[in-house]
C-alpha cells in the first residue's frame, strides 16, 4: 500500500474512533464533578440498574462543559445519564 493511503486509512481508523473516546472522557469528567458535587437523593419506585430510563420528573445536574452526560444521585451514590435518551450508563463511583 503506498505511504498516503496508508497515512488515509490510519487517519480514518482514528476519526472514527474519537468520538467514543470523548465520550469515555467525557463521562469519567462527569463523575469527577459529580463526586464533587453531591446532591440531594432522588426518589424512585425501583434501584437504577444500568440501560434503565430515567423519568423525567429526576432534576438531572448537568455539569459545566458537558454537552452529553448529567447525574443525579440516589442512595448516596452518582449515578450518570446519556442526555440523548436518559438512559443510566454509570452507577456509583
Amino acid at each position: 500500500m503506498h505511504r498516503t493511503a496508508r497515512f488515509a486509512a490510519a487517519l480514518l481508523a482514528a476519526l472514527s474512533l474519537a468520538p467514543a473516546a470523548f465520550a469515555a472522557d467525557e463521562k469519567v469528567n462527569v463523575l469527577q464533578y459529580a463526586l464533587a458535587h453531591p446532591t440531594d437523593n432522588a426518589s424512585l419506585k425501583n434501584s437504577p440498574n444500568l440501560g434503565d430510563s430515567v423519568p423525567p420528573a429526576v432534576k438531572l445536574q448537568q455539569p459545566p462543559g458537558s454537552s452529553s452526560f448529567a447525574y443525579f444521585y440516589y442512595a448516596g451514590q452518582p449515578i450518570i445519564v446519556d442526555l440523548k435518551t436518559r438512559s443510566i450508563v454509570r452507577i456509583g463511583g
